[in-house]
């Protein structure tokens, strides 16, 4: 009986209840079973639409704020008409954003779905492809945009060297937008899970630069629970 469960779960199609088990019990057992399956979704659905990877300039591990993460700084062009770009990026692995998936699911319901790991696993693509800008120009249906810290700080106008992500220092930034990479977080949501932390204005990047940070050391990402928990019924 143990080994059909086992398979089972490996499928992605059997859910645990949370009142069995205590919650980091569930996430282990998610992650040893399921992860392999959804990993290998995350690579279909999400990793083969990353159209910023296209050339790698150079890594770096001491940017600002970033010391001691590799960030890589691409050159891309989202279509042939679309404007030649620069933006260092700080992508997750195909299992890294896996395992978000599954801790996510199991935080916000107790349980792994199908249907909900479908539903992070879409609307991490449709936000994001997978890719946190830490710094640089994010083009969009041909259209530039400019991001720090995985947030939208303004349109390109404001930044008009779209190949000199260097120049796009704190003291020329006059907005951070709404929503957080790599799933689009919204300040709410994550205040309805650390109402303590002040996301005002420009502490919200600060809020997201430092979750994602830990995240990439972790198998939870505190910014993809917190959507998750707004989002999955």
């Amino acid at each position: 009986m143990k080994r059909i469960v086992f398979s089972l779960l490996t499928l992605g199609i059997f859910s645990g209840a949370a009142t069995a088990q205590n919650i980091a019990e569930q996430k282990a057992i998610f992650l040893k079973d399921s992860l392999a399956v959804i990993t290998a979704r995350v690579e279909n659905k999400i990793i083969r639409g990353r159209y910023m990877e296209k050339n790698l300039i150079s890594q770096t591990t001491t940017l600002k704020n970033w010391e001691g993460i590799t960030v890589g700084l691409y050159e891309y062009k989202e279509t042939a008409d679309a404007p030649l770009a620069r933006v260092y990026l700080a992508d997750a692995s195909a299992g890294k954003i896996a395992a978000w998936v599954i801790t996510a699911c199991v935080e916000a319901t107790g349980k792994l779905e199908f249907a909900h790991t479908s539903l992070l696993i879409f609307r991490i693509n449709e936000a994001s492809n997978g890719q946190f800008p830490v710094l640089g120009a994010v083009v969009e249906n041909n259209t530039p945009y400019i991001f720090k810290d995985g947030v939208t700080i303004g349109p390109a106008q404001n930044f008009p060297n779209l190949l000199d992500p260097d120049s796009v220092t704190e003291d020329k930034i006059t907005v951070t937008k709404r929503f957080g990479r790599i799933i689009s977080t919204t300040r709410e949501q994550y205040n309805a899970l650390f109402p303590g932390i002040d996301v005002t204005d420009h502490k919200w990047r600060d809020a997201v630069r430092e979750e994602y940070k830990k995240a990439l050391n972790s198998d939870t990402n505190n910014l993809i629970v917190a959507w998750a928990k707004a989002n999955l019924k």
